[in-house]
């Protein structure tokens, strides 16, 4: 990624360019959700491997307050209400909240969902039981950003309630091909919808999460699965948080 320049004599350079977040940038998530599709789990209903890989760390979530950050379509929304949680789901995609209202509505279900964008600074009120951020804070292209959202998110959390977070790693084979980053980050862009992730390698990822808060229970999985019709060996990194 790069801007072309021509000096004076006529000469073509390529200089680097930083990508620019996606967060809150809710053209860019419509388009993904009503067209374009390069997520593998844009339209997907169940929830995510890793989500359920740690979910009994999360303990019962009957009558619990449970905030979906980034929540799409609702995968692991729904699940949870399906559980009998007090959902608020928040997204930044009109497209995503509708979708996700009409399958709540389908399957009989309650969930408060808001068209909206938090940071750092903007938060909702309250406390909640559990807080997931899947393959959300990825979106912030910084790892002192990030940690900085994470540790925003754990003053939300109830007495006892936990905080989950998943991310993309280093190894995954589709991003490592669309790498954009000369600096520290390890930033990929999506070549069909342009959405860039901040990657962590697995040690990077530990190391945040242990001096972040107390470590429930933490995965890392690799797994084989089709992108763009390709199969491309995934590999996230997940952990369960508590204060």
């Amino acid at each position: 990624m790069g801007q072309a320049i021509v000096d004076s004599a006529g000469q073509q350079t390529v200089r680097r360019t930083s990508p620019s977040s996606a967060w809150g940038d809710g053209a860019a998530w419509d388009r993904e959700y009503a067209h374009v599709h390069a997520i593998p789990s844009s339209l997907r209903l169940a929830p995510s491997r890793a989500f359920t890989r740690l979910e009994s760390a999360f303990g019962d979530v009957a009558g619990k307050r449970v905030l979906d950050l980034g929540a799409g379509t609702g995968r692991h929304s729904i699940h949870a209400s399906s559980l009998g949680a007090r959902v608020h789901a928040i997204d930044s995609s009109d497209v995503a909240c509708q979708l996700h209202r009409a399958r709540a509505t389908a399957r009989n279900l309650t969930a408060r969902i808001e068209l909206g964008t938090v940071d750092e600074h903007n938060l909702p009120d309250g406390e909640y039981d559990l807080i997931i951020d899947s393959y959300v804070s990825c979106h912030i292209l910084s790892t002192d950003g990030r940690r900085r959202f994470l540790d925003a998110l754990m003053s939300r959390l109830a007495p006892g309630g936990r905080l989950y977070t998943a991310g993309m790693g280093t190894l995954d084979s589709f991003y490592r091909r669309h790498m954009v980053s000369d600096g520290p980050e390890a930033i990929a862009v999506d070549p069909v919808n342009g959405i860039a992730k901040l990657l962590q390698p697995g040690d990077t990822a530990r190391r945040d999460d242990r001096e972040l808060a107390r470590v429930v229970s933490s995965w890392t999985e690799r797994f084989v699965e089709a992108v763009g019709g390709i199969a491309e060996q995934r590999e996230v990194h997940a952990a369960v948080l508590t204060r």
